[in-house]
């Protein structure tokens, strides 16, 4: 078994409707991609690379928003292929996990800050 990290883009097209468009539309926002993992069962590292990525392009989905636009999420890139080991999943299991090289003299608030730039954002909105 393995955990994939995929790379998705939401991409618009398309002219909004001028009759929907509110003080919360923005014409020139960012771009918004979502990193998503997956279990995929595998006989090789290279096999599930292949497999996350057919289930990826085969996710990928469209729809109109609220302001008439199409946004397609498209599928970008796999990531990471991170072998589990064939343990029962319970809690505690470790479903992924990376290594960060830094600088010896890296901070753990510069690591944050620039590898999870959302964990200051998501933290005060939890306050």
């Amino acid at each position: 078994m393995y955990a994939v990290k995929l790379l998705f883009e939401s991409v618009h097209s398309g002219e909004p409707d001028p009759t929907k468009m509110d003080e919360h539309y923005e014409e020139n926002h960012d771009t918004l991609f979502e990193e998503s993992i997956i279990l995929v069962k595998a006989n090789s590292i290279e096999e599930a690379h292949e497999l996350g990525e057919k289930i990826a392009i085969h996710s990928e989905e469209s729809y109109d928003n609220m302001y008439g636009e199409q946004v397609t999420w498209t599928f970008r890139k796999v990531l990471h292929v991170f072998e589990l080991d064939d343990t029962p999943f319970e809690t505690g299991k470790e479903l992924y996990a990376r290594f960060l090289h830094v600088k010896k003299n890296e901070t753990v608030d510069t690591i944050v800050q620039t590898y999870y730039p959302e964990y200051k954002k998501s933290s005060q909105r939890m306050l």
